[in-house]
């Protein structure tokens, strides 16, 4: 299911995992304040992340923060983390091939209709009681994750945070456990990324977990240059 989220070029490593490599010492030092239960959610999301990389065929280094505390990869890689309960997930790929990574996991199940409402406009609400076989609120979960996603790959491009209304989402189901979905930047002083205001990605769940993701492409020049 995971691997299906993105285009080729993209690698993905899911955890936790027994064999599981220790931190970097660079990334170690990030959590010397952190509680047992944090420190362990970090070097699991970080283990994810190093084992997409060593999948990518591209040099190992410590993943470390960036600004608003998002992943710093090593030169030349982009990519994303994600976890929920006690499932991690990491998605990398090379910035010679896309602009932006963004991956994340949330719980399958339905929003409250405060939290739904609060996540998606009124007229994506009705878009989505629409669609079959879930109800608007357990629809409004794949929104917010797809959401998640996009930001996730779009902060580190441009470096200014979107909330959930400053972007709109319409899902494609395909199948009953997987669809694609669109994503666009409403927000007027939103800049763009990669030049694009317009994305798209892919979702998939099983019966514990929603799982999206996207890519930003390169412009057309940079990715022609890349070739």
């Amino acid at each position: 299911m995971n691997r299906a989220l993105f285009p080729p070029g993209v690698c993905v490593a899911t955890g936790p995992s027994a064999h599981d490599d220790p931190l970097h010492p660079a990334e170690a030092e990030l959590t010397i304040e952190m509680g047992p239960a944090r420190r362990a959610q970090f070097a699991a999301g970080r283990a994810c992340a190093q084992r997409a990389m060593r999948e990518l065929g591209v040099p190992c280094g410590p993943v470390l923060r960036g600004l608003r505390r998002a992943p710093r990869f090593p030169d030349g890689v982009i990519g994303s983390i994600t976890h929920t309960g006690d499932f991690f997930m990491a998605a990398v790929a090379r910035s010679a091939s896309f602009a932006g990574v963004g991956i994340d996991a949330e719980r399958n199940r339905p929003l409250s209709e405060r939290a739904a409402a609060r996540i998606c406009e009124p007229h994506e609400l009705a878009a989505l009681r629409a669609l079959p076989g879930r109800s608007a609120e357990h629809w409004a979960a794949i929104v917010f994750s797809a959401k998640e996603s996009l930001y996730k790959a779009y902060f580190p491009v441009t470096g200014f945070f979107i909330g959930f209304r400053d972007a709109e989402v319409a899902l494609f189901p395909e199948a009953d456990d997987a669809g694609r979905f669109a994503a666009k930047l409403v927000r007027a002083d939103a800049p763009e990324a990669a030049e694009q205001r317009d994305f798209a990605g892919r979702y998939a769940c099983d019966s514990e977990r929603v799982v999206t993701g996207l890519v930003i492409p390169l412009p057309s020049d940079r990715a022609r240059s890349a070739r």
